[in-house]
């Protein structure tokens, strides 16, 4: 039997945490510049290190990382799902509708 679409590797789940922390650590870069205009915890030079330049760097430089391979490797395996889905992937999925509505019984 083919597993059902809720079975799969949740690669949307994945995409939709890391898009929120590539997110968190542009936050993070914006409160370390609100924070150097206060003149806290940055240094006086034109291009200081602030308290948390080192925290969002990482952060957005994995969360950058790990988006792109995962969207690389969902592109990869929709590739492989669609050459080795067969005659199972070929049928139209009902999005709407029940097969238990009469076909006399009209959607209001």
């Amino acid at each position: 039997m083919s597993k059902s679409r809720s079975e799969g590797f949740p690669f949307a789940k994945i995409v939709v945490f890391l898009a929120a922390a590539f997110g968190i650590g542009v936050g993070l870069c914006g409160l370390d510049y609100l924070l150097a205009s206060a003149n806290i915890g940055k240094s006086t030079e034109e291009f200081g290190v602030g308290p948390l330049d080192s925290v969002s760097i990482l952060v957005m430089l994995f969360s950058a990382a790990g988006l792109a391979l995962v969207l690389l490797a969902w592109l990869i395996a929709a590739i492989f799902r669609s050459f080795h889905s067969g005659s199972e992937g070929d049928e139209l999925q009902k999005l709407f509708g029940s097969e238990s509505r009469n076909e006399d019984e009209k959607p209001r």
